[in-house]
């Protein structure tokens, strides 16, 4: 696998998927299998299209331009419209349109290699299970900062949604924080200037700005700082904290002490 991987927005190409009189589609595939064995990552743009679709996997997605529709529930009656800044977590199995108007979607899926692997059984009545998270809504807590400045962080998806892929936002402004990842990361700026420094003595800066993206395997250690940096943060496993700890030997029963 790779190490640390910088995809700037402004460099990305996009293939188009679908495009006819009723719209189009385009997809800039960022993360596969050749770099990830759990996370498929990327760019996609929607504007005046509808894709039918009974996902393969599961997925959380961050809105960076437009309006972005998905149509789920029973005759796809359940519309869910998403802004700039809105996330979208969405579960396999799930029967769902596609659509948008000049949306701009960052997205990370799991399984990374879910294109080649067994499709979805069809089950009579689609399934619902899709959260839209409105960035008016959401609610950030203040991160332990040994070194100036400020950090917080917003929590959306967790072990109680998922069992895959997590999803966090967090803001860094003039902070340092020391890390080491465990997890694999897929990462989106927002706002500011997000910058992770890694490599050897943390040579290498990599600064985030709006629609760039960060792909981080397990074990990079870093530095996360930033300039009033927004950034829209992927780990997978979801339950990364509790596979951390350590493991405590079990008490002895009374009746054997």
């Amino acid at each position: 696998m790779t190490g640390a991987l910088y995809f700037k927005s402004d460099d990305m190409v996009f293939a188009q998927v679908q495009g006819d009189a009723t719209g189009s589609a385009k997809l800039c595939q960022l993360i596969g299998p050749e770099a990830s064995k759990t996370i498929d990552a990327g760019v996609a743009i929607y504007d005046g299209c509808s894709i039918d679709r009974r996902v393969n996997y599961d997925e959380t997605a961050i809105v960076l331009g437009g309006t972005f529709r998905i149509l789920t529930g029973e005759n796809y009656s359940r519309v869910i419209e998403a802004k700039f800044g809105d996330v979208i977590w969405l579960t396999k199995g799930t029967r769902l349109k596609y659509q948008g108007d000049k949306a701009k979607v960052f997205y990370a899926r799991h399984p990374v290699d879910w294109a080649s692997s067994s499709p979805v059984i069809e089950v009579s009545k689609p399934m619902t299970d899709v959260y839209h998270f409105r960035s008016t809504d959401m609610i950030y807590s203040q991160m332990q900062i040994y070194s100036g400045g400020f950090a917080s962080t917003c929590s959306l998806v967790t072990p109680e949604i998922s069992k895959s892929l997590g999803a966090t936002i967090a803001t860094f402004d003039g902070s340092s924080v020391n890390w080491t990842t465990e997890y694999d990361q897929i990462s989106v700026g927002l706002s500011g200037i997000m910058r992770i420094r890694t490599g050897e003595n943390y040579s290498r800066a990599i600064d985030a700005k709006l629609g760039d993206v960060v792909w981080l395997p397990k074990g990079t250690p870093l530095k996360y700082e930033g300039e009033r940096g927004i950034m829209f943060f992927v780990p997978y496993p979801v339950d990364w904290r509790l596979r951390s700890q350590p493991v405590r030997p079990k008490p002895w029963p009374a009746s054997v002490r």
